[in-house]
């Protein structure tokens, strides 16, 4: 699925809490404060469907600029104290450094969906991952922010959610 199917798909459906998109000028300022560019993808999404988002009552995607008083953007989100060059490991193996790490969603358990931005963004897109912060460990790794959406889209549930079982839910991430 391409991006700008996914957003129609997001439009058909019409229960989400959205917000005015966000012109050029607030994604520059965003990708200047990170010092990191932002994958097409989310720029696609933020430019042509919401800047900062509530999707389907259960999923939040950050906002870029200024955000809004509801979604924070992104480079204003509040992080656990940690050193960018701690090592993360992914559960499924590889690791990154917590500074390649870009939070765009956030979750009731204080933990964040990130682009994992690893050298270059080839093909203008980053992986992306579930960073749970108190054990410092990346989860349910996708190939971009479109595979993300797509997931969430299909089954409607926290993206986190539909990729284990409970004994990794309850076990290892100690979800509610």
């Amino acid at each position: 699925m391409a991006i700008r199917q996914a957003v129609d798909l997001l439009r058909a459906e019409g229960t989400h809490e959205t917000y005015p998109v966000a012109n050029p000028e607030a994604v520059a300022v965003t990708e200047a404060a990170l010092g990191q560019l932002l994958p097409d993808s989310y720029k696609t999404f933020v430019q042509e469907f919401s800047n900062g988002a509530y999707l389907f009552e259960i999923q939040e995607v950050s906002a870029v600029g200024e955000g809004s008083r509801q979604i924070m953007a992104i480079q204003n989100i509040q992080r656990p104290p940690a050193h960018a060059t701690d090592v993360i490991p992914f559960r499924e193996g590889g690791s990154t450094t917590y500074g390649r790490l870009i939070p765009f969603g956030l979750d009731g358990n204080g933990n964040e969906w990130c682009f994992v931005a690893d050298g270059e963004l080839p093909g203008r897109e980053y992986t992306v991952a579930y960073h749970h912060p108190a054990v410092r460990k990346l989860f349910g790794q996708l190939p971009s922010f479109t595979d993300w959406l797509e997931r969430l889209i299909q089954t409607r549930n926290e993206v986190i959610r539909t990729l284990y079982d409970d004994n990794v839910l309850y076990g290892e991430l100690e979800l509610g």
